[in-house]
């Protein structure tokens, strides 16, 4: 591989934008209540985990943007223009189950979002994407719901 010699801004932004996450989700997670209960493991585990886990993989990309850039970067042609529509449909897929899951429920926003994200990584196969997307998030939905007893929203399949 052909080493870089000089330093990469964009590599580097993105590096830090990761390490600014990671603290901030680590600074976030210490007004998370410790709780109380027989595990040692408490509800601020998995978002420190995250943070140190950014902070980390963002320190580490950090110092490969400053010596001599990102490793193991396919440089083929598929990478030198970026796939907008895939984007947009990506972007769209997110901010459209923000508006629909408090009216239309988990269970509908989040398979419609499995369906949309799916397109936008090159799927053809809506049928076989409407099912999996159904199966996964009406088994996410049960397993907040039931075994977490976390109150998810219901929406047109009824409930509140």
């Amino acid at each position: 591989m052909a080493s870089r010699s000089r330093i990469n801004t964009g590599e580097l932004l993105i590096s830090l934008a990761f390490v600014a996450l990671g603290v901030y989700t680590l600074i976030g997670a210490q007004s998370i209540g410790s709780g109380t209960g027989y595990s040692q493991i408490g509800p601020r585990a998995f978002p420190m985990g995250i943070g140190a886990g950014l902070v980390i993989l963002g320190g580490i990309l950090a110092w490969q943007a400053i010596s001599g850039g990102w490793r193991n970067v396919p440089m083929d042609e598929s990478h030198d223009t970026p796939d907008w529509l895939a984007f947009a449909i990506l972007s769209g897929a997110v901010l459209l189950h923000m508006a629909a899951i408090g009216w239309a429920g988990f269970i509908l926003a989040s398979t419609f979002l499995f369906i949309l994200i799916a397109r936008g990584f090159g799927s053809r196969k809506l049928l076989r994407d409407i099912v999996v997307g159904a199966v996964l998030s009406t088994a996410a939905f049960f397993i907040f719901t039931s075994g977490l007893g976390l109150q998810l929203p219901n929406g047109l399949l009824g409930g509140d």
